[in-house]
């Protein structure tokens, strides 16, 4: 909640109001600037194209002569958004038959809406068969229903029982009641774990 700088509207373009042009405001010399001297040109071309990799800056640079040569001069921004994570182990267990462990998840909003008003779908994968279903639905209130709508097809069309059932943190997935009364245990995943 600190001011760091000053821009003023130039031909439908924001400029920085530097020390040099400060006749905007008075009080600006109180302000902490950020120094544009501390960004030479290479680095300009570099953060205005989105991070570029230096090979690509210097493809640019042999077609547009204006854009300087990059030479990776340490940028924060690329280092912190090139770590890695651990790679997550490969699970071996598997479930001993069908519709015992089943995967639900949810995802959308779509950037555009299908030609029935469709926004999201729910996945629900079997554990065992991998067999995968995909419900369309219009709003993520429709979730919790169709959760019991798929339990109750499992229970009469397939004759048999759901015993697990894994989700995200979810709360469209949050159906205690519902579980406690078919028996089901609800899993939930770690939190930013696939």
């Amino acid at each position: 909640m600190k001011m760091v700088g000053l821009a003023k509207l130039q031909q439908r373009l924001y400029q920085l109001v530097t020390q040099e042009n400060s006749s905007l405001t008075p009080h600006l010399s109180s302000i902490n600037h950020i120094s544009l001297s501390t960004i030479n040109n290479n680095n300009l071309w570099h953060f205005c194209l989105g991070h570029l990799s230096d090979k690509r800056l210097n493809v640019l640079h042999e077609q547009f002569p204006f854009i300087s040569n990059y030479s990776n001069e340490s940028c924060d921004v690329c280092h912190l958004a090139k770590q890695k994570h651990l790679y997550y182990s490969i699970s071996g267990s598997r479930a001993s038959k069908i519709f015992d462990f089943i995967h639900m998840d949810i995802w959308g909003p779509f950037s555009k809406v299908s030609i029935h008003g469709h926004k999201y779908f729910l996945t629900i994968v079997d554990n065992f068969s991998r067999f995968t279903w995909v419900v369309l639905l219009k709003t993520k209130a429709e979730v919790q229903i169709n959760v019991q709508n798929f339990i109750a097809l499992v229970e009469t069309q397939f004759d048999s029982k759901v015993k697990i059932l894994r989700s995200d943190n979810g709360l469209e997935f949050s159906l205690k009641n519902f579980y406690a009364s078919k028996g089901i245990i609800h899993q939930t995943s770690c939190p930013y774990t696939p």
